[in-house]
């Protein structure tokens, strides 16, 4: 027997860079069945066989369109997690090489989107799900059509199972081969919205601790400047990147790039010509509050503290008088 595998990429010293810029190259390798197998074994994932009841011809159409991809020439593609990855192609090569009717019959009974997809993936990664929740912005949300969940191995088990060839099913029953050893288990220390209320709370004990003397703390400046360069890195995500889904991100409503600016502005300037700024910012949190239930982008909800702290420095900087004193970064 022998296994295509559309998800091996070369880690070599420009892997970072090429998945951060969205540059990222997969390919289709080829290798025999029992050193799959014991790949799977030591690192204790599960295999799961399902037969495509196909005719005799269909089969050799579906061989030889893997014997064309295999060629040196085909065998590159351009990653894209959602629609082109290693999972979707198995469905797209059965779909479109085979010349009886494949339908993919599943429909979900309510609107599921590409966050709702993932999100069921890390429930014991709390951090994970809060960083694919900053990183990705209003196409994450989108609805997915029929048979756009195929980029989940397990979505295409599912879609797979419902499928019709000639009017029958497309495949047998599932059949596990190997089980599945390990699972994911919840290990992390302090969840983001454990950390983002211990933020919160230090912010309102150190200006609690200085009576109020030091309008602005080290503290706040210290949450001005990763705010900062959060803003930063959406930024870039969306401009400077081939991410597709990290576009339109409404994160930036909080995370703005010119808080990098106010966290070292001098103390004197951070009244007189900040002031502005902060109550533009002020605004724009306002409209994040009031339309966080309502925007088409999901936000996730430890970033409420977040908002939170900025809020108030946003309010103390707008109503301070003149005469204020803050503190030095």
């Amino acid at each position: 027997d022998e296994v295509y595998n559309y998800g091996t990429f070369v880690f070599d010293d420009q892997f970072y860079y090429k998945f951060v810029k969205g540059h990222l190259d997969y390919t289709l390798s080829r290798t025999d069945f029992s050193t799959f197998q014991q790949e799977y074994l030591y690192t204790g994932r599960g295999i799961t066989e399902q037969e495509l009841r196909l005719d005799s011809a269909d089969r050799q159409r579906l061989y030889d369109a893997l014997i064309e991809n295999y060629k040196p020439e085909n065998r590159i593609y351009r990653y894209d997690y959602f629609f082109d990855n290693c999972s979707s192609r198995i469905g797209e090569i059965i779909r479109t090489s085979v010349s009886g009717d494949v339908r993919f019959t599943y429909v979900s009974a309510e609107p599921y989107t590409y966050r709702d997809a993932i999100d069921r993936y890390l429930v014991h990664m709390p951090w994970s799900d809060f960083g694919i929740d900053l990183a990705l912005g209003i196409p994450c949300d989108e609805v997915m059509a029929r048979g756009q969940d195929m980029f989940l191995p397990d979505s295409l088990l599912k879609e797979l199972s419902l499928a019709t060839y000639r009017q029958r099913g497309l495949v047998s029953r599932p059949m596990e081969v190997i089980p599945q050893e390990f699972y994911p288990r919840d290990g992390t220390v302090g969840t983001p919205m454990q950390v983002m209320l211990l933020m919160l709370l230090v912010q309102v004990i150190v200006f609690r601790i200085t009576s109020g003397r030091l309008l602005v703390t080290i503290v706040d400046r210290i949450i001005l400047l990763l705010t900062g360069l959060a803003g930063l890195l959406l930024l870039f995500l969306w401009l400077g990147t081939d991410h597709h889904a990290a576009a339109w991100n409404l994160n930036l409503l909080w995370a703005s790039p010119l808080n990098l600016i106010m966290a070292f502005l001098p103390a004197s300037l951070l009244l007189r010509a900040g002031r502005r700024y902060f109550s533009w910012y002020a605004g724009a949190l306002v409209i994040l509050l009031g339309g966080w239930a309502f925007f088409p982008q999901n936000l996730h909800e430890a970033l409420l503290p977040m908002v939170a702290s900025l809020g108030w420095i946003c309010l103390r900087l707008i109503l301070a008088p003149r005469s204020s004193t803050i503190a030095e970064p």
